[in-house]
This record gives C-alpha cells, structure tokens and sequence, in this order.
C-alpha cells in the first residue's frame, strides 16, 4: 500500500519544483517593485521640492515686477496686477510652509520668511502709492521712494536665500542620487543572489526527482524483461518512490501473480474449462437470486420498537383521553401498518409514499403534542415516480430519534422532494444535535461493512435497499446543518 505523504505522485512533485522557482520569481519581483518604488518616490520628493521653491521665487519675481511697474510708471494697472500676483505668492508660501512641516529645510525656512516679509513691506508700498495716487500726487514722495528703496534691498535678501536654498537642495539631491545608487546596487545584488538561488534549488530538486523517476522506470524495465524472460521465476518489483510508480509496481507484482496462478490451473486443469463455465454461469445465477433475497431481506427489516411504542400510546390514551380520540389515533395506525405489510416488497409512487409519511407524522404528533413541526415541500411533477417503499418513513424517524428527541419544543423537520431532468432528490432535514464529519465519515463506512453501532442500521438499510434496487446508479449524502443534519437521496428516472 502507497504511503501517505505529501509528495506522494509525480505530478506533486514537479509542481513543488515549479513552486519553487514561483516563490523565488516573485520575491525577485518584489524586491524589484519595491526598490523601484523608493527610488521614484525619493526623486520624485526631491524634484517637488525644487519645483515648489522655483514657483515661490517665480510668483515672487512676477509680484516684484508688478511692483516695479506700479511704482516706476505710477500705474494703476500695475496696483491690480500686484494684487493678482500677490494671491499666487500668499498660495506658494503656504504650499512651501506644508512642505517644511514633512520635509524641514533650514535655508528653506529662512527664505520662506523673507518672502513673507518681502509680502508685508510690498502691502505697506501700495498702500502708500495708493494714498499717493488718490491725493493726485501729492504727497511727500521721499518717503515713497524710501519704502521702495527698502523693498528692493529686502528683494535682494530673498534671492539669496533662494540660492542657499537652492545649494542645500541641490546638494541633498546629490546625496539621494548617491544613497539611490548604492541602493540600486544593493537590490541587483539581493536579485543575483535569489536569481542563483532559485536557478540551484529548481535543478538540484528536479534532477533527485527525475533520476527517481528515471530510476523507477528502469526497475520496472528489468522487472518486465525478467517475467517476460519466466514468470515462475522472476522476483517481485520493489521500488519505494512513495508515487504511481510504487502503486504501479505493487498492482504489477499482484497481476504477475494472478497470471501465476491462472497459468498454473491452466495447466493443471485444462479439462476443466467447461465445468467451470458452467460453474460461472451458475454463480451469476446464484448471485442474482442472493441480491433478490437481500433486497427482499432489506425490505422487510423494519423497526418493531415502534409498532410496540405506538400500541403502548393507545394503551395510555385510552385511560386519560376520550374515545373518539383513541379510535383517530388506532385508523391512522392500522392505515400506516397496511400500507407496510401490503407493500413490503413493491415499487410505489411516491404520492403514496408521502401520504403513509403524513399519517406517520400524524402518529407522532399525537405522541409529541405541540414540540416538534414537520414542513412539507413537494415538487408535483415527481408524485408518480416509482420508487421502493419505506425510504422517507425511516429518515424522517431517524431525524425525530436522533436529532430532534431531547428538544422540548422548537423541534423542526423539513421534508422536500424536488427533481432535474435525470434525477428525483429526497431531503429531510432537522434543526436537532446534528452530526461530527467524523461520525458522518463512520456511518459512510459502514454503509458497505456493516459494522457501525445499531444508531445507524436505519440509514444502513435504506442505502443498501437503493443500492441494490437501483444498481449502484445513485446519490445519498449527509450534511452537518449546524445545527441539525440533513440527508439528501437522489434517486435516477427510469425511462
């Protein structure tokens, strides 16, 4: 038998190789992504940094001229084009002010200062050329000269700060690219190393597992040669590669020894060959009537716990309740234990099977007043399908005793019958303590090796009885509902 490992086929195994040069190509890419991100989001800083303060000192040369010329020509034009050109340096400081909270420059800081009071002393300069202009020129006109004077030297002062800000940002640009460079280096080498990597670990991996395979595959040739050369001699094949080939090698040495063993009665019993055709033909014939008998075996296995339940209910009503109700009770019994004995071996339509379903429902719901529901949802098209008697009854007995027994109300059971083109589905399902996948995986087991607990006979015979009814042709599965637990039974059309 084939060990259970992980990489237990071929398939796996070159699938882990492939996986392993995916791992590595995408860390490489990674890497590449990653390292290629930094290096365009630093210049990409960098270079906003140098445009922000290039369009500071461009509004600011653009408010100068303004001044200039609102000053020089005494111009009203030049008044409001001060103004306009003054809005865009009031939004450039404080775009360069956001940037000096994120990245601090003290050059930077300084010249953005000396802006603002280049702003405040140009404010005072129009203020006063504006009184200048309104009193029609007269006025003391030093003092105008005095203010412009100043601004002028104020100007200048701004200049050069924007050239010391300008050598900072030039030299931190310089150190990026150094420190981007050395960067970039650093992740070429990071990408050899995994590239070395991966190109190693994929060919030491697939070269041990194609020299397993290659090796497997000369046993089986040697072992072919030598059973070909004489059976009754030749040594079993043994390869331990835990994959198809061990699998492949194992069902090789059993069909080598079938073909020992079939040459041997050959030879042994050749006069033999129609005695044992007969005796075929005798077994299929024995093996039919054996299903027969074992279906009609099935068939007539039902609970009796129940016959004996329901009489000692009748009993018990009878004493605390009135007649009319006792005789109710005693017809629906008499119906449901008619329909069973008249059917036992019978096909049905399934309109009758839901109506003996109904007066077992009824049954129930005089022994349980009021703590568990029953819902019917029935596709009508399915009514005169054909199907073995007592396949809902059981289900539905079996949801009540196992899943819904210990509730005291609240207890539901679900019962549905719908259909496709090939196929007839029965659900019942419950709302009670449901089932473990393990016990679900046990009661699968025993359905072919009878040999769980008496909690799943029921199940048992209704899967034995459809398998042997239908030929193997159908469906029957469990669900954990979670809560309660729900069958489903497919059931193929005939015709």
């Amino acid at each position: 038998m084939r060990a259970k490992r992980l990489l237990n086929t071929v398939e796996k195994k070159y699938v882990v190789g492939y996986g392993i040069v995916g791992i590595f190509a995408l860390l490489f890419l990674a890497i590449s992504a990653a390292g290629n991100y930094y290096v365009a989001q630093s210049y990409s800083v960098a270079i906003w940094n140098l445009v922000s303060a290039n369009n500071l000192e461009t509004s600011l040369s653009n408010l100068n001229e303004s001044v200039n010329l609102a000053y020089l020509y005494l111009s009203e034009a030049g008044i409001t084009e001060y103004e306009v050109n003054r809005e865009k340096v009031q939004i450039q400081i404080l775009e360069t002010d956001s940037q000096l909270e994120e990245y601090y420059i003290r050059e930077m800081a300084d010249a953005n200062a000396t802006v603002s009071t280049y702003v405040e002393k140009s404010d005072e300069l129009m203020e006063r050329l504006r009184e200048y202009l309104e009193n029609d020129r007269q006025g003391n006109y030093s003092e105008l000269e005095q203010s412009y004077h100043q601004l002028q030297e104020v100007y200048s002062y701004v200049t050069m700060r924007f050239q010391e800000a300008y050598s900072v940002k030039l030299g931190n640009l310089n150190h990026l690219e150094e420190q981007l460079n050395r960067l970039q280096k650093e992740i070429v080498r990071v990408q050899l190393f995994l590239l070395l990597m991966a190109i190693a670990g994929c060919f030491f991996y697939l070269y041990k597992v194609i020299r397993e395979i290659n090796g497997s595959i000369d046993t089986m040739m040697q072992g072919v040669a030598l059973i070909q050369k004489d059976v009754f001699t030749a040594e079993p094949i043994v390869i331990s590669s835990h994959d198809e080939f061990e699998e492949f090698a194992s069902a090789f040495n059993g069909m080598t020894e079938i073909i020992r063993s079939q040459m041997q009665e050959i030879e042994e019993n050749a006069h033999m060959k129609e005695q044992l055709a007969e005796m075929e033909k005798e077994n299929l014939r024995m093996l039919n009537a054996l299903q027969k008998s074992h279906l009609d075996f099935l068939q007539s296995r039902i609970n009796p716990h129940f016959l004996f339940n329901t009489l000692n209910m009748i009993s018990s009503l009878a004493r605390i309740e009135n007649a009319d109700q006792c005789a109710e009770l005693m017809e629906i019994t008499a119906s449901f234990l008619r329909y069973n004995l008249d059917n036992i071996s019978k096909t049905v339509p399934l309109k009758k099977e839901l109506e003996n379903l109904k007066e077992y429902v009824a049954i129930q719901e005089y022994r349980y007043v009021g703590r568990y529901t029953y819902e019917f949802e029935v596709d009508e098209a399915c009514m005169d399908f054909l199907m073995p008697c007592m396949i809902l009854q059981p289900l539905v007995e079996n949801a009540i005793q196992h899943g819904i027994a210990m509730m005291l109300e609240g207890g539901k059971v679900r019962i549905m019958v719908s259909s496709t083109e090939n196929w007839i589905f029965l659900e019942v399902s419950d709302n009670g303590v449901g089932m473990t996948e393990e016990q679900i995986k046990t009661i699968y087991e025993d359905f072919d090796h009878n040999t769980s607990s008496s909690s799943s006979i029921g199940l048992r015979n209704i899967y034995q009885r459809l398998k042997l009814y239908y030929q193997g042709n159908l469906r029957f599965h469990l669900y954990n509902m979670e809560p309660g637990l729900k069958i489903v039974i497919g059931l193929p059309r005939k015709g």
